[in-house]
């Protein structure tokens, strides 16, 4: 189970490194459109052995699920 920073669970995909290029199986590059600079920082997922697989923020937003029943809480509840 992986957390997020503000320690909400999310699903984390897992990918088959058959496809993947050397340099995208170490997260030097991105999983979906293979840039390595900037190095991508968004983690996407993971391969079987556990290893993290990175993308960049343009491939993140199309590839990470959107989930819309999470709401931010009012400043005065989450800071109180």
């Amino acid at each position: 189970m992986n957390w997020r920073p503000t320690r909400a669970n999310h699903a984390v995909m897992t990918f088959d490194p058959e496809g993947l290029t050397r340099t995208q199986r170490e997260g030097d590059a991105c999983v979906a459109c293979h840039k390595k600079w900037p190095r991508p920082r968004i983690r996407i997922g993971r391969l079987p052995d556990d290893a993290a697989l990175y993308a960049c923020p343009e491939c993140a937003d199309a590839l990470l699920p959107q989930q819309e029943n999470i709401r931010p809480l009012p400043r005065r509840v989450a800071f109180s």
